[in-house]
């Protein structure tokens, strides 16, 4: 089912994203869904659990480099399912737990990096809005990296110089 309801999403976009499109692509019938999920939240909360469960610092390395690979690989995922960040973002009672152990794994790194927890606080607001940003205007643009636009190395670039401002 989140195989399909994904694809569902990714193909369809996010306005063909109902419980009964996607019982029609499985031939199944709808409540069979909303049993295994509950509701339509339930339905996004598990789509993001399967999407960035993965998604982690490298064990070894600096802490810099670690957040940078994390939030590269979050930031692939999004590029993989954009559609999914409209869902997760237009659902305030969505706030997956792969959200909050990703933004914990950063101000863990960030602490290990040195910063003094005023600016632990300010820079996980700083990367993860940037990475957000990047990743709705990624979405809602419908752009893609067959269509000429290099998104992957642009969103690389742009955090490379933010990672930089770390240590100022």
């Amino acid at each position: 089912m989140l195989s399909a309801a994904l694809d569902l999403v990714d193909t369809n976009g996010v306005d063909a994203f109902t419980m009964r499109a996607l019982a029609g692509r499985l031939q199944i019938n709808p409540m069979t869904i909303y049993h295994h999920f509950g509701d339509r939240d339930g339905l996004i909360g598990a789509m993001s659990e399967r999407v960035y469960r993965d998604v982690s610092a490298p064990a070894s390395g600096d802490p810099r480099s670690r957040i940078e690979a994390l939030l590269r690989a979050y930031h692939g995922q999004v590029l993989n399912h954009p559609g999914l960040t409209l869902l997760i973002f237009s659902r305030p009672t969505v706030f997956p737990e792969q959200a909050q152990r990703i933004t914990k794994e950063i101000a863990e790194l960030l602490a290990e990096a040195g910063l003094s927890p005023p600016r632990i606080r300010l820079w996980v607001n700083i990367l993860v809005d940037f990475t957000h940003g990047a990743a709705i205007a990624t979405a809602i643009s419908g752009r893609s990296n067959s269509e000429g636009f290099d998104l992957k190395d642009d969103y690389d670039k742009a955090l490379t110089e933010l990672l930089n401002g770390l240590n100022s």
